[in-house]
């Protein structure tokens, strides 16, 4: 038997080297939608129970109105009226007024404003009937100017059926009566409602059957 060299003995056969296997690469995580809208719906509802906390826990303001508020010199409404309307009110205001006077006058509007009643002359009573030209004045009051009388044939003046009613007849404190001038001022801004409301005149068209008032909130 043939005896193997010390460096046949020391030399061992070569033995392939084989590479450890590589670990596997972790395959890519897929976009998970549901969750995506799970997480949208959580944050929609958390807002919104924050909103409806911050609502609630403010106190109310109402907003301003943005009309522009009425000055003091606007009128609250305006009101037009005809000839047969005024006379019903001036009717009424009138029989009311004059309860217990022993002598009754009345006003009534036509073409012209009317003031009709009696008078003593000479111991007699005489019915009269003045008629007055309206005129609207700036401030709203009326001006009644007498322009005839109607006395029959008596030779009367105009001056001289004035006075006497300006000291027989019970006249309202807002009515000024002046003989001399021959006129009658209805003192609009001198008369008041039992509520507080005023009154302006306007317009006052007689023969065309129009007669304007403005109508004034009482001021605070």
């Amino acid at each position: 038997m043939e005896t193997k060299t010390r460096s046949q003995r020391s030399k061992k056969p070569l033995q392939p080297k084989v590479k450890a296997p590589r670990a596997p690469k972790a395959p890519r995580g897929k976009f998970n939608w549901w969750q995506l809208v799970a997480l949208t719906l959580i944050g929609l509802i958390v807002g919104s129970g924050i909103w409806f906390a911050v609502k609630v826990a403010t106190p109310y303001e109402t907003p301003a109105s943005k009309v522009t508020p009425l000055k003091a010199t606007d009128p609250a409404l305006t009101v037009s009226l005809t000839k047969r309307q005024v006379n019903k009110i001036v009717s009424y205001y009138l029989n009311d007024f004059q309860k217990g006077s022993p002598v009754k006058y009345s006003l009534t509007v036509a073409d012209q404003a009317v003031l009709a009643g009696t008078f003593k002359f000479f111991g007699q009573k005489i019915k009269f009937s003045l008629l007055f030209d309206p005129l609207v004045q700036a401030n709203g009051n009326v001006e009644l100017k007498a322009r005839s009388l109607n006395v029959g044939s008596l030779p009367v003046p105009i001056s001289y059926v004035m006075g006497y009613a300006g000291r027989a007849f019970k006249l309202p404190k807002w009515v000024s009566l002046n003989s001399k001038k021959e006129t009658i001022v209805l003192e609009l801004n001198k008369f008041s409602m039992e509520n507080g409301m005023q009154i302006r005149a306007t317009k006052l068209d007689l023969p065309n059957d129009e007669l304007d008032l403005a109508v004034y909130l009482p001021t605070k």
